[in-house]
């Protein structure tokens, strides 16, 4: 489904990607694993078109996708969530989720031309559908409650809707659960593995080794911008490159 073919990124002198290979198919929970600057986030910028290759091209679903918007990517169905949680305070917890709907995005030629129509036509069927994704991500009984309310684990969530609302059919998470508790982790797995259960590829970088582990069918792992080893979690798992990296020693990892 997704073909990262040769991608090298560079800043200046700074090597943070340096000739990845890797595709993820379709129906894949694949994790994204690395110490902290191994170029985990700069493949996601790219492969999102956040931010170009300096060598190398990305395929979804067989049609290059480097040089396109991010919006264009977007469009064509590779969604993200970001590390950095960033709501629209002023807005419901609804209307945070009813923006992202697609339909929502494409009758501003309407809106202005016929102020009605998109009052008397959509408005229902994209709170409908802002609801259904509040459901999923177990937010739908905030849905009248300003955002700026909301917790952070629970903000964490409204930027999962509000990434479902674009109607991803690939999905890449970014450290989700950065910052959460043991009990939001939880229901975190839970909201990401109802997601993957509907259909959804997804692609997920995450720290929380025994989360990842748990999720994943297959674990991929960057060091200095290189990938370095792929496999299953329990190869993963029993890969003394990996205890060096995370632990600095050479014993069984026990998560």
């Amino acid at each position: 489904m997704l073909e990262v073919k040769g991608v090298s990124r560079y800043f200046g002198g700074l090597v943070a990607l340096e000739d990845v290979f890797l595709e993820v198919r379709e129906g894949e929970i694949v994790g994204l694993m690395g110490p902290n600057g191994a170029g985990k986030t700069t493949l996601f910028n790219v492969i999102t078109n956040l931010i170009p290759p300096s060598k190398g091209e990305v395929y979804f679903k067989g049609e290059k996708i480097t040089g396109l918007a991010p919006h264009e990517v977007t469009r064509k169905g590779v969604v993200r969530t970001f590390q950095n949680v960033r709501v629209f305070e002023h807005l419901t917890v609804l209307e945070n989720v009813e923006v992202a709907v697609p339909e929502n995005n494409r009758t501003g030629f309407l809106q202005v031309m016929f102020p009605f129509f998109k009052l008397n036509s959509l408005n229902g069927f994209i709170e409908e559908k802002a609801y259904t994704y509040l459901k999923i991500v177990g937010l739908a009984h905030l849905a009248r409650k300003n955002s700026s309310s909301l917790t952070f684990g629970q903000q964490r969530l409204l930027g999962i809707a509000r990434a479902l609302a674009c109607e991803p059919e690939f999905l890449l998470f970014d450290e989700p659960s950065a910052g959460l508790n043991r009990q939001e982790i939880s229901e975190l797995l839970k909201v990401i593995e109802n997601i993957h259960q509907r259909g959804t590829t997804i692609f997920i970088i995450e720290h929380n080794i025994g989360m990842l582990m748990s999720l994943a069918q297959r674990i991929i792992v960057l060091d200095r911008g290189k990938k370095i080893l792929e496999g299953t979690p329990e190869r993963i798992r029993e890969e003394k490159k990996i205890l060096d990296i995370y632990f600095g020693r050479r014993e069984k990892c026990s998560v």
